[in-house]
């Protein structure tokens, strides 16, 4: 084109293509661009072909460059002209040549358009594009794009495009594009962006609505966090000279800034968006906010309202929802700021009305952030003006001491301001006090932070902190903005790490706290000067003074008139003072149980006494002022005491006379929010509410007077704090009980209390973080106290119409009440015990008793305990450890020590006080139940003496129950206080030792105790005993340690249980022996029982499914049973019990048996757990065995039921050897009398059926009742006629049934060869052959001689150099991580020298040393406490991945693949032969072989290779299938040792995922070879009954995996289901369900149970399954015969000769499942094949496929179940195979001659249905069609009615399948 004769024809051409094609033009000039500057960039290129390089790279300059400019706006800007066909491949190729091209065509198509608007249009576009066009562009080019452009104004437009369209934080990309750009230059871009576009800022929501979101040019969202950061930039950096200009960036930005104010006020003021709707409004006010705003101020002029109360409005409007309200807040705030130049023109009124209004503006935190800062500056100004200068000036200092004086109290919060206007001249000379006020505000603040070096800000606080915001002041004063309304603070004042939390949000660090002061604002009573309380009253002469103490002391109810006129004689009214401070410090305060006759007297009193009434309520509030500012009120129980008393006194004084307490006084509400504040709510909480109480006589106060409901909602307030204590919510409890109000019905006063300055918990009194008197007493019981109570609640147990609640929280879960202990009083008839207390009452009070005998006990005992524990420990301690230095030590064994001494001490001490106390308060909560049921409240009951004996008897049983849980508990707090009692005794001596360690670098030694003479220890102690330099040695710490391992042994007492179950068995308990306690044993049955039944109520409807197998070991029932033998543990041996410990033995025995033919039959774990305590019995006494047989002859056996259960219980007993079977045998073939006696007839075939079927008895043991059997089958009894048909057929079947189980191989215990059976061995379990079997349990031995003889060929110091070469590579590694260039060199030294990838010998000779090198280094590093260490396989890893990553013997692409692909096949070869000789080596010598590092280096290969890499990515699934076949060749059936290491490698997310999702499906047959290797190793194991633990946690891995893939990859498991069918053994019914329940992504559920289900008219029926398993594979030997018999071309004797073919080919008899599965799929795929989905029923009896189906029905029962579950293994997902089987099942079961058949179609659809969910979809809709549809009137055969059990079984599964009330509809259920 640079020919001008051919410039013209070039420049058509291309105009051309810009029209077809401009997406080929567009790429190609790229690459013709960036080939020509890559070859300029070579090298060493002579410099005559650079010229000719750069020649060509300049050719037709000029017709690229136009066609440039015409090609980007075609792709990057909106052209609605011309649209291009394929914009997104063409940018999707443009960026995979060149991103930065993408990025440079993008600015460029935006820096060419004029205008804002239009910019941000063409961003939005570009935008969009992006996204459209490249994978992952929201993470990855966006992100490219927005942080790759040097144009400033193009990367903020999409930046903020992006952040208001949720693509980017824009907070997070201003703090990372100021790291990498830096501070002064982003703050000069933003400064720059916001001049430009500051005017077009809209609202998100806004433009949204307005359809003009992609217009948008700027949010007020970004618009906040450009201005947040600006506020955060230092003043150093502001103080920068913008570039050819005189100003700074300080100035610029406080203009920008200011602008922005000017134009949005709101942006300032903006609460949080969530809770407010002002977001909506627009930024500009209209005229009618003005005006409203204008209305406002004139008001505050015109003395219509005052400041305060315009302030109080305006934060109404901050917070309102109503966008009106706000707005008139941002305008009236503005106004204000906008008027702030006019001040000093006010008039002096308006003046100081505009002062105060503006501090409380800044008091109240109704301005925050910037516009905060600018007002602390407006402030600061006025300040500086001189007073006297200029009246002026005057005006406006005066201005900024009226807004001072109103928030001087903040100004502790911004100690930099303060230093500002302490510098003050004038100030400081005119106003000394006031400079002083605020420099001790500094110094309580700089200390305040010297203590806490992270204070927390209170809770809505905005205050400032000390980060800086000096561009808000003009770079005058470094003060921060604080977060705007409520936004939230950033910790670390970062920009980047603020999220923009909201709407216009600006989030900035947080305040610094408010100190919590006690005392200011309480009142007079808190706050009067000490010397007015002092004042000294005046007293009368001594003479009077005498007389009027004996009149107090001899005053009563009843004279207080006679004594008050006797007053009115002795004492004058000037003496009154002195009288009434008298009777408040010695009366009042310490008798509260006498206030009630101190009023009745002061009433008495009359007109004389109303003096005395003023003195006396004078002396309570000075009082009560000295014991609020005691030290010791927090922590002495006697002032609390003491402040309660007078509160109580207050309150009847004062509320209940309506007589107001005033809050200049005593300030309630203020002294409660102190209190919080302060940790002195332990105080004042019950003062207060004592006071309070006085209201509820009171006609004025009581509720809903405001007053005192105000203070209510403070009280409900406190009570929801989070840890606080349980006695303080106590006193709120009772209070509201006696002013009959519900605390839930009670006003929140949370905003109050949040404005409260939050308290500190650590060592707060107020406060249980570690719940030890308030959590619920769980920490302190053993786990086996179980929840036997109920929740009690309330304060006094005479209260029956409100609940009863404890002081100690959830007592009622831990204290026992037995369900016995009301037979005690029904032995009393016609009493009132009998009628009136009942088990619940005794739950109610039992709980209370045990609070208050508690509470009544803990404090004496565990404060004699601590104290003796303390002294003793201490000095022991000091004498043990004088020579210690270590202050740990030191302070770890007194811990130890006064712990257990403390807590033994207080366990003696309290445990017979507590018995006697508990039998106390309970025998009294109960008596007044009793007054208040019988309406003697006022009287007491007269209960007669068999009644109190029984009343006696239940108070003494409770407490022995709960004994045991008090005497924890307050040993528990006894611990805990001694522990802390002793760290305060003992902290001299720690800190001592430690400060002689740190400051003078020397041990501490005490040698004081060796200095006194009359000490007679350590002096004449051993010298093995005696304190030595260097402290004490480990033998000798031992004796410290033993505190803590000394177990706490529960006293032995007699329970209630004990002393129920000594009632029925007699005097047993007492026996002359003295070594059987059977009250122990009788305990632990009465607590078997109680744990059952608890369990059985907790399991509700599917109690009757648990047995006591499905009970694990650690739960409590089998812990109680486990308990026999150690209960009975000094017996010894048998033969040694004497005949009185047998005959209780037998006796409480045969009680056990009685109890267990009245347990329901549904209660199968009762009878179980019975059954099992008899067992137990019976080692201990082994003439119970002998003695059970006779009892059970006496059963009762009269109806149906009994006979049911007596059957199962005899079951039980044989299974439990407790019955000899031949006796058993005899007796019940005696009965039946040769079928004489048909219901022991009936008895005996059922029992031996059970038995059997069981494998509870083998045949051989039953000979008698077998011959019964056998004559009633065979028709040869004696009485045949008159024997029922149906015995006979029930008789023949069992004959039946027995033979099958025993030619089947059947159980051990029911063979006739022999009694004890060994176990199948691992070949007789599997499916495979043995052959098989045989091979690959041999492989490893294989594997390990060929490595051996690999081995052999060895250099002698192969292995020493490849030692070397490892360690060299590990040290290159860690010196040049990440530098390929020297790895790769590393690699080629390797290759050079070594031969390593060009020789395959030495390549396998180094592979195979340098695992077994790594793999022993990796096991000899293991240690005891870090494991293994893989620092040596990490880097191995390594190296095989960069040998396969690396590997290049040249050629082209395809051959470099194949030979990396090689090189990891010869990887991967030698670490499975090399695992696989390591494992047989280790199996032969019987050493232990760890699968770690095996694990660990096949795990860091398959995440190297596995990860994205350009040199890998085309061979991803190439490598993944060679990981796949080389985990095959070491599979667990080869190599057991690594099965668990195998099955988490084959399930990594990096194998897997990669398989399963690689093109093509070419990973799936990989994966299904592994899943079925696992599968093969697991099916031995998982046809035994019994699993070891190792199996079960490997069966929990493999159901994992399974799980997993039916969630991620369904498809894949029903493609393959087949062949996992194969390898499942039948008894894993889960398992297989698992697999058949996946459903292929796509397909559609429909909904089985629904009443207009039709599954013919499903469309998913007409399409086939996705089968890729091998069908035809196992037909091979009779597919032909197979085809030509289904086309109609072979005799129907095919059939027979089929079934032959079917069978295994080891001669058995046995079906070989997999045949048989691909029999059935096979025929019927090809029966689908002949019919169409709409006629498959009704066609189906003609088709030969059918006659097949039917032929196959002939078998034995095995043979016919492994069919029949044939077909079950194709009932899935809707498709036509599902509705074929389908189909087929119910055509059998109708069509079936057979009864049996029916049965086992029946057996195989129940079996999968009662296991968990989930069930295959086709397997519901077959048998709910099955039960449901009439015309197989299911419910009418025999099988679903031949036992309770099994009708029950029946009837739950059809209630789980159907609807509700179809199961009765079909005639299922009675």
């Amino acid at each position: 084109s640079d020919e001008p004769k051919l410039h013209q024809s070039a420049r058509e051409v291309l105009g051309m293509g810009l029209q077809s094609c401009p997406e080929i033009i567009l790429c190609a000039l790229v690459r013709l661009q960036l080939s020509n500057a890559a070859a300029m960039n070579v090298a060493d290129t002579p410099p005559q072909q650079l010229a000719s390089i750069r020649a060509r790279a300049q050719a037709g300059m000029p017709l690229k460059g136009e066609l440039m400019r015409e090609l980007i706006p075609l792709f990057f800007s909106p052209n609605p002209k011309w649209v291009v066909k394929n914009p997104t491949g063409a940018i999707r190729r443009l960026w995979e040549i060149s991103p930065n091209t993408v990025v440079a065509a993008c600015v460029e198509a935006f820096k060419v358009l004029p205008t804002a608007e239009e910019r941000a249009e063409v961003v939005a576009f570009q935008c969009n594009l992006l996204r459209k066009s490249l994978p992952n562009a929201d993470n990855g080019a966006l992100q490219q794009v927005v942080s790759g452009s040097k144009d400033a104004d193009f990367a903020y437009t999409l930046a903020c495009y992006m952040a208001d369209n949720g693509l980017l934080d824009f907070t997070n990309w201003l703090s990372e594009r100021t790291n990498n750009v830096g501070k002064a230059a982003v703050t000069l871009q933003s400064i720059v962006f916001l001049t430009r576009t500051y005017n077009k800022a809209k609202l998100r929501s806004t433009a949204q609505g307005d359809g003009d979101s992609v217009k948008l040019v700027l949010s007020w969202e970004n618009l906040a966090s450009m201005l947040r950061m600006l506020t955060m930039v230092d003043n150093e950096t502001m103080s920068q000279v913008i570039p050819n200009t005189d100003t700074t960036l300080g100035s610029q930005g406080k203009i920008i800034l200011e602008r922005c104010l000017q134009m949005y006020p709101n942006i300032a003021t903006l609460t949080n968006s969530s809770s407010s709707n002002n977001a909506n409004s627009p930024p500009n006010q209209p005229d009618e906010i003005e005006e409203a705003a204008n209305a406002y101020f004139q008001k505050i002029y015109a003395s219509e309202e005052s400041a305060r109360e315009v302030v109080e409005m305006l934060k109404r409007f901050k917070t309102s929802g109503s966008s009106r309200e706000n707005d008139i807040f941002a305008c009236m705030i503005h106004n204000l700021f906008d008027e702030y130049r006019f001040f000093s023109k006010y008039p002096e009124k308006e003046l100081r009305i505009t002062g105060i209004l503006f501090g409380l503006l800044i008091k109240e935190q109704l301005v925050s952030s910037i516009t905060l800062g600018i007002a602390l500056r407006y402030v600061l100004e006025a300040l500086r003006k001189p007073p006297n200068q200029s009246p002026q000036s005057g005006k406006m200092f005066r201005f900024g001491m009226f807004a001072l004086e109103q928030f001087k109290e903040r100004l502790h919060e911004w100690p930099q301001y303060c230093s500002h206007i302490v510098q003050i001249g004038h100030l400081r000379e005119g106003y000394a006090a006031l400079v002083g006020e605020i420099e001790t505000a500094m110094d309580d603040n700089q200390s305040a932070g010297s203590v806490s070096t992270a204070p927390t800000a209170p809770t809505g606080a905005s205050g400032i902190t000390e980060s800086s915001v000096g561009s808000v002041l003009g770079g005058e004063i470094s003060v921060p903005s604080s977060s705007m309304g409520g936004f939230v603070s950033s910790t670390t004042g970062s920009v980047g790490s603020a999220p923009l939390g909201g709407l216009g949000k600006i989030e900035l660090p947080p305040p610094k706290p408010k100190k919590a002061v006690f005392g200011p604002g309480l009142g007079r009573a808190v706050n009067a000067p000490a010397e007015q309380n002092e004042t000294q009253n005046e007293a009368p002469p001594d003479q009077i003074l005498d007389r009027v103490q004996f009149l107090i002391n001899n005053l009563s109810i009843s004279n207080c008139a006679e004594k008050a006129n006797d007053l009115r004689d002795i004492l004058e009214r000037r003496y009154f003072p002195w009288l009434g401070n008298y009777l408040v410090v010695k009366r009042i305060s310490t008798q509260p149980n006498f206030h009630t006759m101190y009023l009745c007297f002061i009433d008495s009193l009359g007109e004389y006494g109303k003096g005395l009434v003023d003195a006396i309520i004078a002396s309570v509030y000075v009082n009560v002022g000295k014991l609020l500012r005691s030290q010791k009120i927090t922590t002495s129980t006697s002032e609390r005491s003491l402040l309660k008393n007078l509160g109580s006194w207050l309150g009847q004084i004062t509320l209940a006379r309506n007589r107001p307490i005033l809050q200049i006084m005593l300030d309630c509400k203020e002294l409660l929010f102190q209190g919080y504040e302060t940790g002195m709510l332990i105080a004042v909480t019950p003062f207060v509410a004592k006071i309070l109480e006085g209201a509820k006589n009171s006609n004025v106060f009581r509720p809903p007077n405001p007053w005192l409901m105000g203070l209510m909602g403070v009280f409900r307030a406190l009570y929801n704090v989070d840890d606080l204590k349980m006695n303080i919510k106590f006193e709120v409890e009772v209070l509201c009980k006696n002013l009959n109000l519900k605390l839930e019905d009670i006003s929140l006063r949370n905003v109050d209390l949040s404005k409260r300055v939050p308290p500190v918990k650590e060592k707060n009194p107020d406060f249980n973080l570690k719940s030890q008197s308030a959590a619920a007493p769980a920490a302190a019981l053993s786990p086996d106290k179980t929840s036997s109570g109920a929740s009690t609640g309330g304060d006094s147990a005479k209260s029956d119409d409100e609940p009863q609640q404890t002081v100690i929280p959830n007592l009622a879960a831990y204290v026992q009440v037995n369900p016995n202990l009301t037979q005690l009083f029904e032995q009393v008839q016609g009493g009132p015990l009998s009628t009136h207390i009942t088990l619940d009452l005794l739950k109610r009070s039992v709980p209370i008793a045990v609070d208050n005998a508690i509470r009544e006990i803990i404090q004496p005992v565990v404060e004699r305990s601590v104290s003796i524990a303390c002294i003793t420990s201490k000095a022991i301690v000091t004498k043990d450890f004088a020579m210690e230095g270590d202050e740990n030590k030191m302070q770890k064994a007194a811990q130890l020590m006064v712990a257990n001494l403390a807590g033994s001490l207080a366990l003696v001490t309290c445990r017979e006080p507590l018995h006697s106390s508990i039998s106390t308060h309970l025998r009294q909560i109960l008596s007044s139940a009793i007054n208040d049921a019988t309406g003697n409240s006022s009287t007491s009951t007269q209960l007669g003496e068999l009644e109190k004996n029984a009343l006696d008897q239940c108070c003494a049983i409770c407490s022995t129950d709960n004994l045991e849980l008090g005497c924890r508990l307050i040993e528990k707090a006894a611990t805990e206080k001694a522990v802390r009692k002793l760290n305060d005794t003992i902290a001299p001596a720690l800190t001592l030792r430690k400060d002689t360690r740190e400051k003078k670098g020397q041990l501490y030694y005490d040698m004081s105790i060796f200095g006194s003479e009359n000490q007679r220890y350590p002096r004449e102690l051993p010298d093995m005993l005696r304190p030595k330099p260097g402290g004490l040695r480990p033998e000798q710490l031992l004796v410290y340690e033993a505190f803590q391992r000394i177990p706490r042994q529960p006293q032995p007492t007699q329970s209630s249980s004990e002393s129920q179950s000594g009632q029925s068995t007699g005097d047993a308990s007492n026996n002359s022996s003295g070594q059987l306690n059977m009250n122990a044993i009788s305990a632990i049955a009465l607590k078997l029982d109680k744990t059952v039944e608890t369990l059985l109520n907790t399991a509700g409807p599917r109690a009757q499914e648990i047995s006591l197998a499905m009970i694990p070991p650690e739960h409590e029932i089998k812990q109680l049973i486990a308990a026999i033998p150690r209960v009975v543990a000094s017996v010894g041996d048998p033969s040694s019990l004497s005949s009185s410990d047998t005959d209780s033995i037998l006796s409480f025995s045969q009680g056990i048996l009685k109890r267990i033919y009245e347990v329901d039959l549904s209660q199968r774990l009762r009878l179980e757990a019975l059954i099992a305590l008899l067992e137990m019995l019976n080692k201990i006494c082994p003439q119970l065995g002998r003695n059970i047989g006779t009892w059970t002859k006496y059963a009762p056996t009269k109806t149906d039921a009994e006979r049911k259960l007596h059957r199962a219980v005899l079951l039980l007993l044989v299974r439990s050897d407790l019955i000899q079977i031949g006796d058993l045998d005899a007796h019940l073939a005696k009965s039946a009398d040769e079928g004489r006696d048909q219901v022991w007839l009936e008895f005996l075939i059922l029992f031996v059926r059970a038995a059997t079927l069981e494998n509870i008895v083998p045949p051989a043991k039953m000979p008698n009742m077998i011959n019964i059997v056998q004559l009633i089958a065979e028709d040869r009894a004696p009485t045949s006629q008159q024997i029922n048909p149906a015995f006979r057929k029930a008789a023949a079947r069992l004959l039946e049934e027995l033979r099958n189980s025993l030619s089947s191989g059947g159980d051990a215990r029911g063979r006739q060869a022999s009694p004890v059976r060994a176990r199948p061995s691992y070949e007789e379990s599997s499916s495979m052959s043995p052959t098989s079997v045989k091979q690959l349990t041999d492989a490893s031995l294989v594997i390990a001689k060929s490595s051996l003889s690999l081995a052999s060929n060895d250099p002698p110091n192969a292995k020493q150099n490849v030692t070397d070469i490892l360690v060299n590579w590990l040290r290159v590694q860690n010196e040049a991580a990440g530098n390929d260039k020297i790895l790769a060199q590393f690699l080629q030294l390797l290759q050079q020298k070594f031969g390593v990838g060009s020789s395959d010998d030495e390549t396998e000779r180094f592979l195979r040393l340098t695992t077994e090198v790594v793999v022993e280094s990796c096991v000899k590093s293991a240690d005891a406490t870090k494991g293994l260490r893989y620092d040596a396989i990490d880097g191995y890893s390594k190296l095989l991945s960069y040998l396969v990553i690396h590997m290049n013997g040249g050629g082209t692409s395809e051959q470099v693949t194949q030979q990396r692909l090689g090189m990891l096949n010869k990887v991967l070869g030698c670490i499975t032969r090399s695992l696989v000789t390591s494992h047989e080596k280790a199996q032969q010598t019987n050493a232990p072989w760890d699968q770690r590092p095996w694990f660990r280096l096949l795990l860091d290969l398959v995440c190297e290779l596995n990860t994205p890499n350009q040199l890998l990515d085309s061979m991803k699934s190439s490598i993944v299938n060679v990981f796949g076949s080389a985990f095959h060749v070491i599979q667990p059936l080869v190599v057991p040792g690594f099965a668990f290491a195998w099955l988490e490698l084959i399930s990594h997310r990096m194998l897997l995922s990669n398989l399963l999702l690689a093109k093509d499906q070419k990973g799936w047959g990989v994966m299904h070879q592994l899943l079925i290797d696992l599968f093969l190793f697991m099916e031995p194991h998982l046809r035994k009954l019994e699993l070891t633990d190792a199996l079960k946690k490997y069966y929990d891995g493999t159901l994992r995996v399974i799980l997993m893939l039916v969630h991620d990859f369904p498809t894949f498991l029903a493609a393959y289901h087949l062949s996992f069918c194969n390898v499942i053994p039948e008894n894993c019914v889960q398992l297989r369900n698992i697999i058949l329940s996946a459903t292929p992504k796509g397909v559609p559920f429909h909904d089985p149970i629904n009443r207009n289900f039709k599954i013919d008219q499903l469309p998913e029926i007409s399409q086939s399954p996705l089968i890729l398993s091998n069908v035809v594979g196992p037909l091979m030997s009779f597919k032909n015969e197979l085809d030509n018999y289904l086309r109609g071309q072979q005799s129907p004797e095919f059939l027979n000769i089929l079934l032959s073919q079917l069978r295994k080919e080891d001669n058995s008899k046995e079906l070989d499942a997999p045949k048989v599965n691909s029999v059935v799929l096979y025929v019927g795929m090809q029966g689908l094949a002949r019919l169409q989905n709409d006629q498959i029923s009704s066609n189906l009896s003609r088709t030969p496929e059918m006659e097949l189906f039917q032929k196959l029905m002939e078998l034995d029962d095995r043979g016919r179940y492994i069919i029949l579950n044939a077909f079950a293994n194709q009932l899935r997902y809707p498709s036509s195979h599902t509705h074929y089987f389908s189909c087929v099942m119910l055509f059998l079961f109708n069509e079936s001659k057979d009864e049996g058949v029916k049965e086992q179609i029946t057996r195989v659809l129940l079996e999968r249905l009662i296991t968990q969910r989930p069930h295959p979809w086709g397997l519901l809709i077959t048998f709910i069609e099955l039960i449901k549809n009439t015309k197989y009137q299911f419910w009418n055969h025999s099988f679903t009615r031949c036992a309770t059990e099994i009708e029950k079984v029946f009837e739950n599964v059809a209630r789980s399948c159907m609807l509700p009330g179809a199961v009765a509809a079909t005639g299922g259920g009675d």
